[in-house]
């Protein structure tokens, strides 16, 4: 009776193999759900190489984009210890030394493994361009000197160049309005979105051997050297730019101190010392200077302990020809109102990297969408559940079919 039941129970064993295996394939074929991953976080670096300072700024975006641009946010910014990169004409190797600081701090903030696909650029401005026009053999040797310092860390670097007036003024533009979110904007339902009636401002930046001024116009541009079109989110601008060469604070209070035989950013720090910034009436700004300019060295020095000496005997100055820049040069008497002395916006420095950066997005290539296929918890639970019944009774098969065998050789045998 035995030996005959041990068919029965291998043919049901059988039946209970393909129903399991038949429920644990459609458990894995049915239902499944596809998931997003969240894009990489990609990382760029901008050298700012002004005529008296060098500073690094690290920008982070998503690896997806919106029209081809970045989503770009500032990281970390560090101010690299000396002058401007131009001052090293007595010493070359001495500028690309100068950046060992800044660049550890920002192989610090980078993932290992995302610091050799990390772009890195060095823009020289007003400093570097008065240089070259003066011995362009030695600014060239200053710029070999960065690079080779840039090189000899894991990151991917783009070049050192000496940017043009027009462009220092345009990337400072893109700044301004990307912050203001005039570009795009990021609605209540988590979409990037362009602005219907979004303002465009115009910027002023005023820096240590230049000054510059860029803003949209109604009609098109009529200088083409002073039009920078750029494209941004997929909307097309063209704007006006024009850098004065020689203008900057510094060089103005050099031509002073030249005339007189005395012994920023320029617009925010000095109106900021003053009490000015970010806006303040006309008519409180010019009796703020007047009241500032007419106090005695003895008097500053005393009210202004912390401020160095250097810094505080140029305030009257650079107050004086920034109102001129603005109110005689630019013809801001009627719309003075209009005009805001920022530093930053949320958490993010005001200047021409960061528009440099978003533009420079627009080459970099966008990840692609990386995806996964699963399925729910309780769906998996079952899935497993019927598998390893499938493999059990398959076992069980196995053994039952091995008795079997066993009892009909002991049958012949006897």
């Amino acid at each position: 009776m035995g030996v005959q039941m041990k068919p029965v129970l291998l043919g049901a064993a059988f039946a209970a193999v393909a129903c399991t295996t038949f429920i644990a394939l459609i458990l894995s074929l049915a239902n499944h759900h596809t998931l997003d991953l969240p894009h990489s976080t990609q990382y760029g670096i901008v050298f700012d190489a002004g005529s008296t300072h060098t500073a690094l700024f690290l920008y982070q975006w998503l690896g997806s984009k919106e029209n081809s641009t970045g989503i770009v946010s500032q990281s970390l910014s560090c101010d690299v210890d000396g002058d401007g990169i131009s001052s090293y004409v007595q010493n070359p190797p001495g500028a690309g030394e100068s950046l060992k600081k800044c660049l550890a701090v920002a192989k610090a903030a980078i993932p290992s493994g995302q610091q050799r696909a990390t772009p890195v650029y060095l823009g020289a401005t007003a400093g570097m361009r008065l240089l070259s026009l003066e011995n362009k053999s030695q600014a060239d040797i200053i710029l070999a000197e960065v690079t080779k310092t840039i090189q000899s860390y894991p990151f991917d670097f783009r070049g050192a160049r000496i940017l043009t007036g027009m462009e220092e003024g345009a990337y400072g533009w893109i700044t301004i309005n990307y912050l203001f979110e005039s570009f795009i904007k990021h609605t209540f339902e988590g979409k990037w979105v362009h602005p219907k009636a979004g303002r465009i401002l115009g910027a002023l930046d005023l820096g240590g051997a230049s000054t510059q001024i860029s803003f949209t116009l109604r009609d098109p541009v009529r200088v083409p050297e002073s039009s920078f079109n750029p494209k941004l989110y997929g909307y097309k601008y063209e704007v006006y730019t024009h850098s004065y060469q020689c203008y900057g604070k510094d060089q103005a209070l050099k031509k002073l101190q030249a005339w007189l035989h005395k012994a920023f950013s320029a617009y925010f720090y000095t109106f900021d010392f003053l009490g000015l910034a970010p806006k303040a009436p006309l008519n409180q700004v010019l009796s703020t200077i007047d009241t500032h300019c007419n106090k005695t060295w003895n008097t500053l020095v005393a009210q202004n302990p912390s401020i160095k000496a250097k810094y505080l005997r140029d305030y009257c100055a650079s107050a004086h020809y920034i109102m001129t820049i603005l109110l005689k040069g630019l013809k801001f008497n009627n719309t003075w109102d209009q005009i805001s002395f920022e530093k930053q916006v949320a958490d993010t420095a005001v200047g021409w990297t960061l528009g440099y950066m978003l533009n420079l997005t627009n080459l970099i290539p966008s990840e692609h969408s990386r995806a996964i296929t699963g399925v729910s918890h309780n769906q998996w639970a079952a899935q497993t559940f019927f598998i390893v019944s499938a493999l059990f009774l398959s076992l069980l098969i196995v053994i039952l079919f091995l008795a079997l065998k066993s009892c009909k050789l002991l049958y012949i045998v006897m």
